[in-house]
């Protein structure tokens, strides 16, 4: 898949999860996945898309349906702040507060914006490996799409909406349902199929009466159902009854409004809600779990543009959260304002600044503070530098578990928010369709919130990352176009100085991507070193995916894939399997 942020196409990318909207080729740490890098990859979900860019690795629970975490620059998943449509979904029911990339489909979506290193002076608490940024798009005309193929899997899509400059109203919905594989690795015995199904669904609506004022809104909803296996500590994962069922309602109303004196305020509340049950073997009993979270955010910003080279943006936000898992509510609140500043006195030169300060209602507050800056050195070279810090809040799980040896026994208490510091420096060269580009960076964490029997969560490890991502795209030949990336990573954790979990030090991919006339052909090959986990290494492994397409004609396509081309079994979780060889095929149809 080639890397959309490296040459600037033809229409400049825009990065709008900077806060203030920049140029792609201004933000030394930002990589963008377009709807086309995901068509040409037959991508159904996210991690499909992620495990390509340098510098984010991907961990999953076993194929189809697994719990599918990211990590960025080293950081552990919970340090990763996801949203969708501006909107953050990371999950205050999970033990972390992370976010289950496994479900989350991509028929829909428009484009994935990624960027790395500390963000906490733009979106507060859980930005410090970095931001992973989903947009979806807004219907105009229809769509539909199916394809079907090996263990069982079968896949629809469908959108419908129309769209213009004073208004919009559309609506989407996926399913995707497969028999799946074992979860566990089949090296261990296992012979059980675990499936999965999942339907997302999303309606939107803008009204744009004027210039000067818009009205808009998404509802995006998702529900699944996956079967598991027992994992059991040191003893490894084995074929078992386990299930997880669950769904999630998230979505926005936002108003834009332009005043006098090219002032463009925005008003918006964000929501989301998820509730799960689990289903777990514990001594032989199938045991139920159910877990409720909910979060509201109500946010106001002011952007000021036109200022010569200066724009400015300002705003304050409130977040609310909320979670059960059966012992009663608990919820966490946050206050927090902040400002970007960007100044361009030319196309060869661009200097960003931000600055926000939080206050958690059972912390301390927090200000953070990020600066970057990029410079053209003439024939196509440029070069970027950045720092930025982070912090990371406890999540209500965290804060509630329970301590026996406390006095009284009960939740822990003086858990203190994880705070970082991350630098990076860029170097890179673009012309026409070729672009290099090398990057050093630094991520120290300290306090970081481990679990330690029989305390529970306690702030203990420092942790520290550093590493070089790599990234080159090249088009040799009309209709040939070849990406490549590496990463480099040392991350450790300092208080006894070991390699931190699921983190391989040498991953890539290679992409080659050939256009003739109406048929179109790609390969993708990704490969990591050993990586170390709780009970075991993960092996190294390099697995490719090959991908066809031929247009019928201007509203029908036909498409093939083959996933795992060369049958490897490999792991990206300790214990948990991946699947073999699958073929599959499908048809996209358009108006």
């Amino acid at each position: 898949m080639p890397l959309s942020a490296l040459p600037p196409p033809v229409t400049e990318l825009v990065v709008t999860a900077t806060r203030l909207p920049t140029p792609v080729s201004e933000e030394p740490d930002a990589r963008v996945i377009t709807a086309a890098d995901i068509a040409r990859r037959q991508a159904a979900f996210a991690p499909d898309v992620l495990a390509a860019l340098p510098g984010v690795h991907l961990s999953r629970n076993g194929g189809f349906g697994g719990v599918a975490s990211v990590r960025i620059r080293g950081a552990s998943s919970d340090k990763t702040l996801v949203l969708v449509d501006g909107a953050s979904v990371n999950d205050p029911t999970a033990p972390a507060g992370g976010f289950d990339f496994s479900g989350l489909d991509l028929a829909d979506v428009e484009r994935i914006e990624v960027l790395s290193g500390p963000r906490a002076s733009l979106w507060g608490s859980d930005a410090i490996g970095g931001v992973v940024s989903i947009t979806t798009r807004e219907p105009d005309g229809w769509r539909a799409a199916a394809e079907a193929g090996s263990f069982g899997t079968e896949r629809a899509s469908g959108s419908v909406g129309v769209a213009g400059r004073q208004g919009a109203l559309g609506a989407s919905a996926a399913w995707y349902g497969s028999g799946g594989i074992s979860k566990a690795d089949v090296r261990d015995g296992a012979t059980e199929r675990d499936g999965f199904r999942s339907f997302t669904a999303q309606a939107n609506a803008r009204l744009s009466p004027s210039a000067a004022f818009s009205l808009d809104g998404k509802l995006r909803y998702n529900r699944a159902r996956v079967q598991l296996d027992s994992f059991g500590g040191p003893t490894g994962v084995t074929d078992g009854p386990d299930r997880q069922a669950g769904h999630m309602v998230s979505g926005y109303l936002r108003a834009r409004i332009g005043g006098p004196l090219g002032l463009h305020q925005e008003l918006r509340a964000d929501g989301m809600r998820a509730e799960r049950t689990n289903l777990s073997a514990f001594g032989g009993v199938l045991s139920p779990f159910s877990s409720d979270g909910r979060r509201l955010d109500l946010r106001w910003t002011a952007e000021r543009t036109g200022l010569g080279p200066h724009s400015i943006l300002a705003g304050v936000e409130r977040e609310t959260a909320r979670s059960d898992t059966g012992d009663g509510p608990q919820t966490s609140r946050n206050l927090a304002a902040f400002a970007v500043w960007r100044y361009a006195p030319s196309d060869r030169v661009s200097l960003t600044a931000s600055v926000r300060r939080d206050e958690p209602r059972d912390f301390q507050g927090v200000t953070t503070f990020r600066a970057s800056g990029q410079l053209e050195l003439g024939r196509g070279v440029f070069a970027g530098a950045a720092f930025g810090q982070g912090f990371r809040t406890p999540s209500i799980f965290q804060r509630a578990y329970p301590c026996p040896e406390c006095s009284p026994p009960g939740p822990a208490t003086g858990l203190r928010p994880e705070r970082a510091e991350g630098w990076d420096l860029t170097l890179g060269w673009r012309s026409g369709g070729a672009a290099l580009r090398l990057t050093a960076y630094r991520l120290a964490v300290s306090d970081q919130i481990d679990y330690r029997y029989p305390q529970g969560y306690v702030n203990l490890a420092r942790t520290r990352s550093s590493g070089v991502e790599a990234e080159a795209r090249a088009r040799p030949l009309p209709g040939v176009e070849i990406g490549a990336s590496y990463a480099y990573a040392d991350a450790r954790d300092l208080s006894d100085g070991s390699a931190l979990l699921r983190v391989p030090r040498h991953a890539g991919s290679v992409s080659v991507d050939v256009t003739r006339g109406r048929a179109s052909l790609g390969l993708t090959v990704r490969a990591q070193s050993r990586a170390r986990d709780m009970y075991g290494d993960i092996r190294p492994f390099a697995v490719a995916d090959l991908t066809a397409a031929y247009a019928v004609s201007r509203r029908v396509q036909l498409t093939a894939r083959i996933e795992n081309l060369t049958n490897v079994r490999y792991q990206e979780a300790y214990g948990y399997g991946e699947p073999g060889l699958g073929l599959f095929a499908g048809v996209r149809l358009r108006e």
